[in-house]
């Protein structure tokens, strides 16, 4: 059977990402700020962040020949101007790539040459990579900026070059909204180095509009306001944090990275009513004793995603945030992301909500057939917050994109006879780590690189007191090696010097005898999941003698 939302269909627009926000549907006043630094007493209201879009659009456009279609690669951590550099570039009728800030030069020359990025915006903590990556793929360095006032080692501020002449009137007009690029996000795939997601104008602008139905009815825009700690280069940090709050008027006080007396802090000091977050801020706030020390009682909503949260969980945050409503969404970069987002009128704990408007959703057993209410299978869906494709890659497009136009998540799922969705499985090898992906392939080759080492297998081992999902490498040494505490840790600190951090082998090295697999030389991880599952009996009983 074909499942769909409960929730009647909205209108999709039919205008760009930078017009649907600038067309101001709900009357924000030029005066507000609506983008606040949590470091600074620097903010931006909504006249100011819109003036200095439409100039770094025009800036782009004079000063780096930047046309429909070309590509600006965002590398940097959040800050109140990252939103000008997304924006201008779509605004320009470009496309905006936004990066790791944490990314080596072999991961950022990936995603720019995957990408075409004509154009990077960095910052002075990562100049160095960005300067490598630009010579590495052809960037002249006058097309390469620095979010800041100053010039470092030869890097001009995107200040005094792109903002420094006119501006553009409006945003360039799309007319082909549904078929042109609007943003081209990350997403790491099972064989390596991560696929480049292509979302349209319409893919952001109708997730958007989906969100808003859910979340809007809940929300004051004279009121609340929201806290930006998620990465914005994060597609949930991106549409749910960054767009919402510009579109719905909501000042969005913005970190740079989570630090949690800052975090506190912020929410305290700026009255905080909303955050997006992440399980492992979530298992924080439940557990730390850092958290009595500030008065956080004008936080009264919470909506979790990037990884599942346990209903448990949820129970222990709201026991000690008295007053405040935790919801959880579910979604993928692919998904742009929002499928599914909570009921603040009553919410299910250890549920992931329910479907957003204008989306359908199938579930397949594993036989292939479709399934019903409270019957587990994997979740397809299908709607206009669908991806486009992946950057040049037809195949990987075709696997996961049926003819119907279902995308196939790999998720596991069952939902209830009230439309509550819960995610219970992954068919994909994917490891989550605190929201990231990490695939598996990626740090066996790595690994594989190390001289000591003969084979090996990396799964992804589940922390309860993390909340997340940690990578962990079994090891066949080779016989001129003895396994020992130093070998592991020579191994994890290999793995360490060639990925961002969000790849380390955080659950360690366990040294085997033989990597069980198929016989077509296939890893069967199942197996090792297995000897987990039994390890963690052993502990489990040994604890209770």
């Amino acid at each position: 059977m074909v499942f769909t939302s409960n929730y009647p269909p909205i209108d999709i627009p039919t205008v760009g990402v930078a017009e649907l926000l600038f067309e101001n549907r709900h009357k924000i006043p030029d005066t507000k700020p609506i983008l606040l630094d949590a470091h600074s007493d620097r903010h931006f209201t909504f006249g100011q962040l819109k003036r200095k879009v439409l100039q770094f659009a025009a800036g782009l456009q004079d000063k780096c020949g930047f046309q429909k279609g070309d590509v600006l690669t965002v590398f940097a951590p959040n800050t109140i101007d990252y939103p000008v550099a997304l924006l201008g570039a779509v605004a320009a009728g470009g496309v905006a790539s936004p990066a790791n800030p944490a990314y080596s030069v072999k991961e950022l020359s990936h995603q720019v040459s995957l990408s075409e990025a004509k154009v990077i915006i960095c910052v002075p903590s990562n100049v160095d990579i960005a300067l490598e990556t630009a010579a590495k793929c052809g960037i002249p360095l006058s097309h390469l900026f620095v979010f800041g006032d100053d010039a470092t080692q030869g890097v001009q501020p995107y200040t005094k070059v792109l903002l420094s002449g006119r501006h553009l009137a409006a945003p360039v007009p799309i007319p082909n909204p549904s078929e042109q690029p609007s943003y081209m996000c990350f997403s790491s795939g099972t064989t390596g180095l991560s696929k480049g997601v292509i979302s349209t104008h319409t893919n952001i602008t109708s997730n958007l509009l989906q969100v808003e139905a859910m979340l809007g009815p809940h929300i004051n825009s004279n009121q609340d306001r929201v806290l930006g700690v998620l990465p914005f280069f994060h597609i949930f940090g991106l549409t749910v944090v960054v767009h919402l709050a510009i579109y719905m008027g909501l000042p969005l006080t913005v970190m740079s990275k989570f630090d949690l007396p800052l975090f506190l802090n912020v929410i305290q000091t700026h009255q905080i009513s909303l955050s997006c977050l992440v399980p492992p801020i979530m298992v924080l706030l439940a557990k730390h004793p850092l958290v009595d020390q500030y008065n956080i009682s004008s936080l009264r909503t919470i909506v979790s995603g990037a990884a599942p949260l346990s209903a448990e969980l949820s129970q222990d945050v709201q026991a000690r945030l008295t007053g405040c409503k935790i919801i959880q969404g579910y979604g993928l970069t692919e998904t742009s992301p929002v499928v599914t987002f909570g009921n603040l009128s009553c919410p299910v704990e250890g549920s992931c909500g329910m479907l957003v408007p204008n989306m359908s959703i199938k579930v397949i057993n594993e036989e292939g057939q479709e399934v019903g209410v409270n019957q587990r299978g994997e979740l397809w869906c299908k709607g206009p917050n669908i991806m486009a494709g992946y950057v040049k890659n037809p195949v990987a497009t075709a696997d996961c994109i049926d003819g119907e136009g279902y995308f196939h998540t790999g998720d596991v799922c069952v939902v209830d006879d009230k439309g509550n969705y819960a995610i219970v499985d992954r068919i994909k090898e994917l490891i989550k780590y605190k929201g990231f992906q990490v695939p598996p392939a990626e740090l066996e080759s790595i690994i594989l690189s190390h001289p000591s080492v003969a084979d090996c297998a990396v799964i992804g081992v589940y922390d309860c007191s993390q909340a997340t999902e940690l990578p962990r490498a079994y090891v066949v040494l080779q016989p001129s090696t003895l396994p020992s505490p130093d070998a592991a840790q020579d191994i994890m600190d290999h793995v360490a010097s060639k990925v961002v951090q969000y790849k380390k082998l955080r659950g360690g090295v366990h040294f085997i005898d033989v990597v069980p697999k198929s016989a077509s030389g296939k890893i069967l991880r199942r197996i090792i999941k297995d000897w987990v599952k039994e390890e963690e009996k052993v502990v489990k009983v040994g604890a209770k003698l």
